[in-house]
């Protein structure tokens, strides 16, 4: 595509009135119209409420109308005989031209059938007209020195107001519909844009006075917007589509699901509070609760502080053992915050984009609200907050209280609005100490419900520990195995293991792992990857960088030679790292001791694991350095030496999960019809459109120009040199490629990925930089 600048093409303004031409009118179509109307008594219902005698440009016509109007209002005849009578009775009939002119427009009309179609033309020529002299009430109003400039731009306002609101052609249900939508699009702007509450009480005193509905109305409407959730009809291709991935996606693994809202209820006393800034502190660090496993770390927490001073909530995040850089980097907070403030929430989830926001609590959250905590009304703050998880993608935890039978106080509104609830409270067992807590998953849409968890306050360091789950009849040898798959779950994140392998490593039967794996996932303590055809995937997910979508985990056949027969060429190392050359010294060693070597450490897997990296910050991937199986081909398996973060070479030439660097394109680089680089989508996309209010852009993909897509434009690059598709030799001192064509398969900020044939299949290598590739002619 070519891009430009081109001028704007100018125009010499005339200010002198066009007088030559006649204003715009359709006199055909009103005669067919009002002898439609005479010959069907069923014509006039089609256009009666979108046609008003106004319309008509010719008087006699509009008389004529009028007449009928009145008629089919009173539920007798619009036929030439009632309408003549009716004329004659109230001393029109002369004015409109008598019996003769009836008569004319009777005999010009064909048929009632195109009715609908002529009516649109009047209405069209009517509002053209209206436009014009709108247009010269204005001008005149520009030469009106006399008026104050602020009462001349009032009342310019208000006439160019009342052309834009000028119905066309439109049904009675059309009209209500406009009246519906155009009023919600005023109430969201109000509601989401005025930070000011007062100011907000004075735009809806305004709306209410102009609209002509009372402001209870006008709430009760926004109100009702916010449930409105009934898709269209959709296929199953749509649903895929909107489902986006069948894995649920959690903050902290069986706790905290990302995008949702979350209602955490206890009594006063119970330490609500301190445990929401515990779980902000894991999510921070990126370590674990229990059984729950947080999926990364250095996540974004913004608290909405409205029952702790900022001294108290100062003091209980050092007790806690928040350092000043989670706090100065990862933590943000807000005092007074209500749900009046709404456009001051909209502003900090787009400035700081924080993953979790705990609102302590609702009620001071809800202090100014009108309605009561029985009123379903009073819930509305939380439908608003349900919206904007999906839409900011962020989680949402409410704190609220219990009422006195232990359940969450007010309204069923509220805990209805919600998508999960936990209840903390204490342990009233015989053998508990005044210290002893029990978190309950009291409703959940991400995982099983009613389970109990059993917690231990300290009063000393305001920690939670956590002391393992609440059941009626221990199993210990269930629970130990449980137990041993997250540990070997966790010390191989993005790894999936079938229940077989899952047995087979832990020394259990297979009936047996695949009953427990499956509570682990009901649980959501694991996730599962579930393909026709193929056995189960269970994996824990790790995200290095928050924000960014987690690698699917990885399942190559060369993982699960059982489940899977076929053969891949190239085994990726589950570590990313650093960007090395391609022109790396290969080691040709039998396939027996290769094999020999990988079996005796591993039953499950051909290639030898990576080593465990327990440090909850580092690489989920395990130790780089050690070797993994380059290619399987006549006997023989080629073997790289990796040393430091080398990032190996990826199955099919694939990138895979890594972080993207700062695009080098600011804000203002961008224009619409802009063609920019997408390594997420590994294709060119044309901008169409540029939000003002958030750093994203919808976008069309190359050969697809009919679908748009929201991209971020921080993930938005200058084309590159190379792009996918072409072909490319690659540069090699040691000729390991001599004579090799490849394929670019991926074009990533961090290099370029390439693809060849073999005799066997395809081979991938990457990355490698722009310097160590030559393109093909042709």
């Amino acid at each position: 595509m070519t891009q430009g600048i081109y001028p704007f093409p100018t125009e010499q303004l005339s200010f002198e009135p066009n007088i030559n031409k006649l204003p715009p009118f359709e006199i055909e179509a009103e005669e067919e119209i009002i002898g439609g109307i005479l010959k069907d008594p069923n014509a006039i219902n089609r256009v009666k409420d979108s046609l008003r005698p106004e319309h008509f440009y010719i008087g006699a016509h509009k008389d004529i109308y009028q007449a009928c109007l009145r008629l089919s209002k009173k539920g007798e005849g619009t036929d030439l005989l009632s309408v003549t009578s009716w004329l004659k009775n109230h001393d029109i009939l002369t004015r409109v031209g008598g019996r003769a002119k009836l008569a004319s427009v009777v005999g010009a009309s064909v048929t009632a059938i195109n009715i609908d179609h002529m009516a649109k033309l009047v209405i069209d020529a009517a509002i053209r007209r209206n436009v014009i002299k709108v247009s010269e009430e204005i001008r005149q109003l520009g030469h009106s020195t006399d008026i104050d400039i602020s009462e001349m731009m009032y009342l310019f306002s208000n006439k160019l107001k009342s052309v834009i609101d000028t119905p066309s052609y439109q049904t009675k249900e059309e009209k209500q519909r406009l009246v519906h939508d155009r009023l919600l699009n005023e109430l969201t702007e109000i509601y989401t844009s005025c930070e000011q509450p007062t100011l907000r009480l004075l735009k809806l005193k305004d709306l209410a006075e102009e609209s002509q509905i009372s402001m209870k109305l006008l709430e009760l409407l926004y109100l009702k917007s916010l449930t409105e959730q009934c898709s269209k009809l959709l296929t199953y291709e749509e649903l895929k589509e909107l489902a986006g991935s069948t894995v649920r996606e959690w903050l902290m693994n069986g706790l905290v699901p990302k995008n949702t809202t979350i209602l955490l209820a206890a009594d006063g006393g119970i330490g609500k509070t301190k445990f929401a800034y515990g779980i902000g502190k894991v999510l921070i660090q990126g370590s674990e609760f229990g059984q729950f496993n947080t999926t990364g770390r250095k996540r974004k927490i913004l608290y909405y502080q409205g029952d702790e001073s900022p001294g108290d909530m100062f003091e209980a995040l050092e007790i806690l053992g928040y350092s000043e850089e989670d706090i100065s980097k990862y933590v943000r907070v807000r005092f007074g915050w209500s749900g009046e403030n709404i456009p001051t929430l909209l502003h900090d989830l787009k400035e700081f984009q924080p993953e979790l926001v705990f609102i302590d609590s609702l009620s001071t959250a809800n202090r100014y609200s009108v309605y009561k905590e029985s009123e379903m009304e009073y819930a509305r703050p939380i439908l608003e907050l349900t919206g904007l998880a999906s839409q900011y993608k962020t989680t949402f935890v409410i704190i609220h209280h219990t009422n006195k039978e232990g359940g969450v106080r007010g309204t069923t509104a509220i805990r209805n609005a919600v998508s999960e609830v936990w209840q903390l409270t204490k342990d009233t067992s015989q053998t508990a100490t005044p210290n002893d807590r029990i978190l309950e998953i009291n409703k959940s849409r991400s995982r099983s419900s009613g389970k109990k968890y059993r917690l231990m306050f300290n009063p000393e360091d305001l920690g939670f520990t956590f002391l393992g789950e609440e059941v009626e009849q221990p199993n210990g040898a269930g629970q130990s195995a449980k137990e041993s798959t997250l540990q070997l779950l966790a010390e191989n994140r993005n790894i999936g293991f079938t229940s077989e392998e899952i047995a087979h490593k832990l020394g259990t039967s297979k009936n047996y792992a695949r009953r427990y794996l499956a509570e682990l996932a009901s649980d959501g303590l694991v996730s599962v990857n579930r393909q026709p055809g193929k056995p189960n995937t269970y994996y824990l997910v790790y995200e290095d960088h928050p924000r960014i979508t987690p690698v699917p985990p990885q399942d190559h056949p060369q993982d699960h030679p059982q489940d899977h027969p076929s053969n891949l060429e190239i085994v990726s190392n589950v570590a990313k790292g650093d960007p090395q050359s391609a022109s790396e010294n290969f080691q040709k060693i039998p396939t027996s001791e290769i094999l020999k070597t990988s079996i005796s450490e591993d039953q499950d897997h051909l290639c030898s694991n990576t080593m465990p990296d327990n440090n909850p910050g580092g690489d989920p991937g395990g130790d780089p350095s050690l070797t993994v199986c380059e290619s399987i081909h006549s006997g023989e398996i080629a073997v790289k030496a990796l040393s430091g973060n080398d990032s190996g070479s990826f199955p099919q030439g694939d990138p895979g999960g890594d972080p993207l660097p700062p695009s080098p394109l600011q804000r203002g680089d961008f224009e619409e019809k802009g063609v920019y680089w997408s390594p997420r989508l590994n294709n060119q996309v044309m901008v169409w459109k540029l939000f003002k209010s958030l750093p994203e852009a919808e976008v069309y993909q190359a050969g697809n120009p009919t679908d748009k897509i929201r991209v971020k434009l921080s993930e938005l690059y200058p084309l590159p040199e190379f792009k996918v598709g072409e072909e490319v030799t690659v540069l090699d001192e040691h000729k390991k490629f001599k004579d090799r064509v490849f394929t670019i398969s991926a074009v990533h900020p961090g290099g370029i990925w390439i693809q060849g044939k073999t005799r066997s299949g395809t081979d991938g290598y990457g990355p490698l930089q722009p310097s160590q590739l030559r393109k093909l002619s042709g």
